[in-house]
């Protein structure tokens, strides 16, 4: 089924970065696949990410409208009749999936590289990713700060769909939530004007005090 080819593809995947990098980290593995391209054009996909049939050729229209944008697609959880309860509790409070936009204007912490593109001639000009991030979290959203203040617009692109075909029990949850904030602190540490949106003033901030 589906599922069993997505984890199949991306056993594959990870023996494949394992052999042509030694840095550990999505940065850095996407910084490989980043200075092999040759085309004129990046699209991020994760491997858990389903492209649905419109996907390439949506990204592909709107570059041609919009510039050096970066150009960002919806994602879609499949979790709409679910019966787990802690799936329910992630779908129904939009904990897991800030992916897709609901209303208003973009910026930079849309830049998910579930489903994103981006010039290539542009990503090389901010430096591509940083590697320093070398665990889950921050590193796509962090890429994306730069290039926003480089002049790169952030457009989303709602028929660019994406399926995410992740089912996170609690304590893999957890684990992730606990290495996202470690990279949220590095985040800070590097763009140190952004605590106050991240850290401070951040809607789960706000649902915490």
């Amino acid at each position: 089924d589906t599922r069993n080819l997505l984890e199949q593809k991306a056993r594959t995947y990870r023996n494949l970065r394992y052999a042509i990098q030694e840095k550990p980290g999505a940065a850095a593995t996407r910084n490989v696949g980043l200075r092999m391209a040759k085309a004129d054009l990046i699209l991020f996909v994760d491997d858990d990410v389903e492209a649905e049939h419109s996907l390439i050729q949506t990204h592909l229209d709107y570059h041609k409208k919009y510039l050096n944008a970066s150009v960002i697609g919806s994602i879609r959880m499949p979790w709409e009749n679910t019966t787990d309860p802690f799936l329910r509790y992630l779908r129904d409070h939009r904990i897991l999936n800030p992916y897709s936009p609901s209303k208003g204007p973009i910026d930079f912490s849309f830049y998910h590289t579930g489903n994103v593109s981006t010039p290539t001639s542009v990503l090389l000009d901010v430096g591509g990713f940083n590697e320093d991030f070398q665990i889950y979290g921050m590193e796509d959203i962090e890429l994306g700060y730069r290039l926003e203040k480089a002049g790169s617009h952030m457009v989303f692109a709602p028929d660019a769909k994406g399926i995410h075909y992740s089912f996170p029990g609690y304590r893999s949850f957890i684990e992730r939530s606990e290495q996202a904030g470690y990279t949220l602190g590095q985040f800070i540490q590097m763009h140190p004007e952004l605590k106050e949106r991240f850290v401070e003033s951040s809607r789960i901030a706000r649902h915490l005090k």
